[in-house]
């Protein structure tokens, strides 16, 4: 019996190793420093962009992939709910900038004003910032 407890003990034990293991990889994966370089090497070449509408497009596209480095998988619309905590109150200008690249990538001739194309711009250095891309 003494031997069945320490076993049981043991296995509950690793088992709880192992998810711990994974929670802290998972939610505490840092971008390196040569991904850094690079997303911000991205970053300078779509804020040169003349068109903004490409320019947030390829925006959307870059925060994709600095969520991608820090582990998030799915789209980016997951990829946010999962990061939430990460962007703090800067969330729901995320999401609204997202949704300036929804309606430019879905929407039949979508203009929209300078305001918010750089409103959006804003929103995504902010959400840069807040991955520590930039300081």
């Amino acid at each position: 019996m003494k031997f069945f407890l320490t076993f049981v003990a043991i296995f509950v034990a690793v088992d709880i190793a192992i998810v711990a293991y994974v929670m802290v990889r998972r939610f505490r994966k840092g971008i390196s420093e040569k991904d850094i370089v690079d997303v911000q090497g991205m970053w300078k070449s779509i804020i040169r962009e003349k068109d903004m509408r490409h320019a947030i497009l390829e925006a959307d596209k870059l925060l994709d992939h600095a969520l991608q480095l820090k582990g998030y998988r799915g789209n980016l619309g997951t990829k946010l709910k999962k990061a939430n905590r990460l962007f703090g109150a800067n969330i729901n200008r995320n999401w609204s900038a997202h949704k300036v690249r929804n309606n430019i990538a879905h929407q039949m001739n979508f203009e929209g004003d300078e305001k918010v194309y750089r409103s959006s711009m804003l929103a995504f250095k902010e959400a840069f910032r807040d991955l520590g891309i930039f300081s």
